[in-house]
């Protein structure tokens, strides 16, 4: 059964999804600010266990709808591997796992909001899952830049990109295991994204491009990111 939904560009829909997670992270970001180190903590740990929760939740609702399927299911996705990773993050963060949150991660969940594509079907809590986790993934990295103080280090970029092709080496594997297409690298997304050129396997070219070009931004960017005032 095929029950991928893309959300129209400039649709009420993707308009209310983008502005709510905005707001969402503006006043989670200024509230973390203001309050005591100890609230802020569970704060943290509370931000940590929803988004963990939203992947067992977003199984549990596709297996009682009777589609679930190893190769569709496992949060092996860009933006899956990394809402659980900035969930795990907001309990224990270490330097590499900020960097590539930063740099990568931030990168695709930002996409995947202004190109949205839901795998499993467009109903209303599907639509809310889906934000809190690519807005989870957007939150996380500014999180913890701006609220914890963390900084993205000389060269990270290199080391983030490395790891990218890594990621993509073990995803592709696992794909051929399952006849799956995992980060999309076996079967183009059926979203209107101009930076989807051609394809398959031109796109992966044009992904790698483009993806180490928004890696060099994001690292230039966080690099000149100012301690707050508070």
């Amino acid at each position: 059964m095929n029950l991928i939904a893309d959300i129209a560009p400039f649709s009420i829909t993707w308009f209310v999804g983008i502005i709510a997670v905005i707001v969402a992270i503006i006043l989670i970001i200024q509230f973390a600010i203001r309050v005591p180190p100890d609230t802020r903590r569970i704060l943290s740990i509370t931000l940590g266990i929803i988004l963990i929760l939203r992947e067992l939740w977003k199984n549990w609702y596709i297996f009682n709808l009777g589609i679930w399927e190893l190769k569709t299911a496992l949060p092996l996705h860009l933006c899956g591997i990394s809402a659980i990773f900035a969930g795990l993050m907001l309990f224990k963060t270490y330097q590499k796992g900020f960097e590539f949150l930063a740099l990568i991660s931030l990168t695709g969940a930002m996409h995947a909001i202004l190109t949205p594509q839901l795998n499993h079907g467009a109903s209303l809590a599907q639509l809310i899952e889906y934000y809190i986790g690519h807005g989870g993934v957007i939150l996380v990295p500014i999180y913890l830049a701006i609220v914890d103080g963390y900084r993205v280090k000389k060269n990270a970029w290199r080391d983030v990109f490395i790891h990218c092709q890594l990621l993509l080496i073990f995803i592709g594997m696992i794909n051929l295991i399952l006849d799956a297409n995992y980060m999309y690298l076996c079967e183009t997304p059926i979203v209107n994204n101009p930076l989807i050129i051609g394809l398959w396997p031109w796109y992966i070219i044009g992904f790698e491009i483009f993806g180490l070009v928004h890696i060099l931004f994001f690292y230039f960017l966080f690099r000149r990111l100012k301690p707050l005032p508070y």
